[in-house]
């Protein structure tokens, strides 16, 4: 066999060449490759189940937070992280002993909303005469219009006659 070097397309000729007369296809080199590595195959399954979706990409991460009663202009935070149930959310705004938090799980509807289940606690000095008030359940969150954050949907507070605007800004 000459021994200079072959250029990439001949390389490639001379390998199918070589596959076609052994009677094997592109399919079969695979299979032959994964029987011989078994960890080929995990890494693509892992890489390709490991992809985010547009929608993750937006809620993983921490977040400004807040509900207006507390303050549009000192904002707590949200943090989304991947956990044991999925993605988990963790939410604080603090101000003057007034408080909001949120904890719980995310479930992805689309880029503009989500459903979240769990915890949902107000606490707001003239609301409710100062006594935190508790939710629980699944809520959700949307973003309509141009708007730059999710709003928690179920908007009225069931301690006092308010509207509750809850927000996680991306």
């Amino acid at each position: 066999m000459n021994h200079k070097r072959l250029s990439s397309a001949g390389f490639v000729m001379l390998l199918c060449a070589s596959l076609c007369s052994l009677g094997l296809n592109a399919k079969d080199v695979a299979q032959t490759e994964t029987a011989q590595n078994p960890s080929a195959m995990v890494k693509k399954a892992s890489s390709s189940s490991e992809q985010l979706t547009a929608a993750e990409k937006k809620l993983l991460g921490k977040h400004m937070f807040s509900l207006q009663w507390i303050s549009w202009e000192r904002f707590g935070s949200a943090v989304v992280t991947r956990g044991k149930q999925g993605l988990e959310i963790d939410a604080r705004q603090e101000l003057d002993g007034d408080f909001v938090t949120l904890k719980g799980t995310i479930e992805i509807i689309d880029e503009k909303a989500f459903n979240f289940t769990g915890e949902v606690v107000t606490r707001v000095h003239h609301i409710n005469n100062g006594i935190a008030c508790k939710r629980d359940g699944t809520f959700e969150f949307r973003a309509t219009g141009t708007r730059k954050y999710w709003r928690m949907q179920q908007m009225e507070n069931p301690c006092d006659p308010v509207t509750d605007y809850i927000d996680v800004f991306f």
